[in-house]
């Protein structure tokens, strides 16, 4: 399963271009494919001086035009210093909640300014980035539904800390990996990289990395019924690899490719 956002274009034409080459993936590939509306990633130069405008334009103009079109499955928000605010975050999500939408949130990626408490308050389906993370933070995630969402590969890419995934998991938390492939920030969507990164630089054991990139990225979509797990029921979408001495070669071996064979709904596609 992939989730794919749009977020960059930040005008009404852009955007709704990049949700209906998503809807048109979705029709086209066999692939659980979950599209996200992420216009709220950032002020655009046109509205720098008037950031409650583009906000208007977000909830009054573009969103009722991805309801009429049935373009996106959830909603997302940049909520960060110099981007978009609590206050403008609760107003974004509450938007996006009166057209069907499901929140999830960038947030703590450079610094902690409450995103996750008025994330988990408008029961967001996922939190993503997370590099600083306070003690409170931490416990405001525990015995929630909201999904906590690493991006190592990204960290990797700017050179800022790592999500501090040891802290997290033994504080109780579930913890999802993501590649959070796009051309500013990370590049690349080699999943085997992120999984590898976050036992290397984020100190997961293999099994909690495999777990994080498979069932909790489920979650973290809103699929675990269907996908994220070999289990009687779910779609038999998994990869066979190569010939390896264990699940751990997958982490160790990061530079190498041990896919061997790929289905989707059962069927062989590679």
């Amino acid at each position: 399963a992939v989730e794919i956002k749009s977020g960059y274009g930040l005008t009404k034409d852009a955007e709704l271009k990049m949700l209906r080459v998503i809807k048109k993936l979705k029709e086209k590939y066999p692939l659980q494919i979950k599209a996200t509306f992420l216009g709220a990633h950032a002020v655009p130069t046109a509205y720098k001086d008037n950031k409650s405008g583009y906000i208007q334009l977000l909830i009054a103009d573009i969103l009722p035009a991805i309801e009429k079109e049935n373009l996106a499955d959830f909603i997302d928000v940049f909520c960060e210093t110099g981007y978009f605010s609590v206050a403008d975050t609760q107003q974004i999500l509450e938007a996006g909640k009166k057209h069907g939408l499901v929140g999830k949130i960038h947030v703590n990626q450079f610094t902690a300014i409450g995103g996750i408490q008025v994330g988990i308050e408008n029961n967001v389906l996922s939190v993503d980035h997370l590099e600083e993370m306070r003690t409170e933070d931490i416990d405001a995630l525990k015995n929630t539904k909201t999904m906590p969402v690493a991006l190592p590969s990204c960290s990797y890419f700017l050179s800022i800390p790592y999500t501090p995934a040891r802290k997290m998991i033994d504080a109780g938390l579930p913890l999802a990996l993501a590649t959070d492939y796009n051309p500013g920030s990370a590049p690349s969507g080699n999943m085997n990289f992120a999984v590898a990164t976050a036992c290397i630089k984020m100190k997961m054991t293999p099994e909690e990395a495999i777990n994080a990139a498979t069932i909790n990225g489920a979650y973290a979509m809103g699929l675990q019924d269907k996908v994220g797990s070999i289990s009687k029921g779910k779609f038999a979408n998994l990869i066979l690899t190569k010939a390896i001495n264990s699940y751990h070669f997958i982490p160790y071996s990061f530079g190498n490719h041990a896919i061997e064979k790929v289905f989707l709904k059962g069927e062989r596609i590679k």
